[in-house]
């Protein structure tokens, strides 16, 4: 194997890494969206009204 195709390689499974460690945020903060409007969604449908607005994030 030459310089440049192990040079290829590692560029390659850097890449990888990268879009997986991104797949991996993605689907963290979709889920967590996805609970928040679970909630959102079930306490309006049990008709509970509040004059605040709540909020969900992560961090």
């Amino acid at each position: 194997m030459s310089h440049l195709e192990g040079l290829n390689l590692s560029l390659t499974a850097l890449k990888i890494s990268d879009l997986e460690q991104l797949n991996n945020e993605i689907s963290a903060l979709l889920s967590t969206r996805f609970s928040c409007l679970k909630i959102d969604h079930l306490i309006k449908r049990i008709g509970i009204t509040s004059t605040k607005t709540i909020y969900c994030y992560r961090f």
